[in-house]
């Protein structure tokens, strides 16, 4: 029997059968995992809350299909401290993960992003530039980068003092007559997203919607059930 270890979080969990769970692990090394959790329901188990969401994980697991099965899971740290709007914030950087990753796909990089945004949210007195942080390298790990640049058509730089329409799955290019006012955006706000400058909070504001435009069409459609819990948060 061939086990695997890895340092992990719990992307998302549900009730199986009388006593077991399933759940989705976002793994460091891997990607996201499903795994049956035998008895993840039971007393014993639960009273030493390991199965916790954003808690880091040591977790062991066996099988060869799509669906493992849990040997263990330790906890490696406390559980980040998230109340409130923050709690929904993480929830919401959670359900994207479970979202739009493939099963089984490395991600380089995005497992230490996810654990530094979720630290971020709990502590920052601003948390709204920690999830555009990790929106952008979301889009960016997943191959949806946009190139912040350059026109797509001209070909031209992007140029302060213009503005520029957006186009999802493509990127920027010169405004024309008829537009959707909400895929507009100044040269000023185009740079600032690329260079990850948030301090001007309409700078903030902007990337917000333009995050939400470039994950529409990844995410078909359906709705988050995070965003659901609350309105203003993002």
């Amino acid at each position: 029997m061939s086990i695997e270890c890895h340092n992990a979080f719990i992307l998302h969990r549900r009730p199986y059968r009388e006593t077991s769970q399933l759940l989705d692990l976002f793994c460091q090394d891997v990607g996201k995992v499903s795994l049956i959790f035998k008895g993840g329901r039971s007393g014993t188990r639960m009273r030493r809350g390991t199965a916790q969401p954003f808690t880091l994980l040591q977790a062991t697991y066996f099988g060869r299909g799509q669906l493992k099965t849990v040997k263990s899971l330790e906890a490696k740290t406390q559980v980040v401290p998230l109340v409130g709007n923050r709690l929904y914030m993480a929830m919401y950087v959670n359900e994207l993960l479970y979202r739009l990753l493939q099963a089984e796909t490395a991600c380089d990089g995005l497992f230490n992003t996810y654990q530094d945004t979720l630290i971020s949210i709990a502590r920052d007195e601003c948390p709204q530039t920690a999830l555009r942080n990790f929106e952008l390298t979301l889009l960016e790990t997943l191959g949806y980068g946009v190139n912040f640049e350059q026109d797509i058509y001209s070909g031209e730089l992007l140029e302060r003092g213009f503005e520029y329409q957006y186009q999802q799955q493509a990127g920027f290019f010169a405004k024309q007559a008829i537009h959707n006012k909400q895929h507009i955006y100044t040269g000023e706000q185009i740079q600032a997203l690329s260079e990850r400058d948030f301090s001007n909070p309409e700078v903030l504001l902007a990337a917000k919607r333009f995050c939400r435009q470039a994950l529409a069409h990844l995410l078909g459609g359906k709705p988050l059930h995070s965003r659901a819990l609350f309105s203003g948060a993002k």
